[in-house]
């Protein structure tokens, strides 16, 4: 990112800072006394997985079919009509980009804590194409990012990987028609950038699989000395357990 985008992304941050509400993130109510954004109740009721701290996880499981990868895990249920699901679609469609900074350094901290994340060398945001970026004006995935990459202690890589074309929403498409729409999708820059790293691949909600591993496959074509581990907020129901 260029100086000049650094400083226009940290004027449009402090400017949300200043008008974000200061109630909890999730259910509104007043914090009092509380620490942090989200209140002690949504914390106890947080739909965690736990997969972060096992290397065998359902996450992983689904991912080690399709390419050689490191660690994978979500932290959240993607749940059907609760709070959680609602929180996740403010972030990517409403604009509340703190959300996923804040899920991110959550999330972030557990990684560290579990030990099996300890040795990322960089997190890198699945991208968006440059005009849904412009439509959207920012991308949830890079905030996550932002968050975890915090927690780590290590930097966000946010050009290598890239879009090569602005592919249809998937967001009602049926799983087949989503991997016909993100074949061949993504490249890298620069691949030197990459070489010999242990890159952690961060999106915002896992449901087939499909952009995560056209991510990987291009990481792999371009990059084959990488290695590559998966972390998402959220995945669906039919990866449980």
């Amino acid at each position: 990112m260029s100086i000049v985008g650094k400083i226009l992304r940290r004027l449009v941050d402090d400017l949300g800072s200043l008008i974000y509400d200061d109630g909890c993130i999730i259910c509104g109510r007043s914090m009092g006394g509380e620490l942090g954004s989200i209140c002690l109740k949504c914390r106890f009721e947080m739909p965690t997985t736990r997969y972060l701290y096992s290397s065998n996880n359902p996450v992983k499981e689904h991912f080690e079919m399709i390419a050689p990868i490191v660690e994978a895990s979500s932290y959240l249920y993607f749940r059907t009509d609760d709070r959680w699901r609602k929180m996740i679609h403010r972030l990517k469609y409403q604009g509340e980009w703190r959300l996923g900074l804040t899920f991110g350094e959550l999330y972030g901290a557990e990684l560290k804590s579990s030990g099996l994340y300890n040795d990322v060398d960089l997190v890198v945001p699945v991208p968006l194409h440059v005009m849904k970026y412009l439509k959207r004006k920012y991308n949830q995935s890079e905030y996550i990012a932002e968050g975890i990459a915090k927690e780590l202690g290590v930097k966000v890589d946010r050009r290598s990987l890239y879009r090569r074309r602005n592919n249809p929403s998937q967001t009602r498409q049926h799983a087949s028609e989503r991997w016909l729409n993100v074949s061949d999708l993504f490249a890298v820059r620069n691949p030197e950038r990459l070489e010999n790293r242990h890159i952690l691949l961060v999106d915002d909600v896992l449901t087939t699989g499909a952009t995560l591993s056209a991510c990987i496959y291009a990481l792999q074509r371009d990059v084959p000395t990488c290695r590559i581990s998966i972390a998402t907020l959220a995945v669906a129901g039919k990866f449980k357990e």
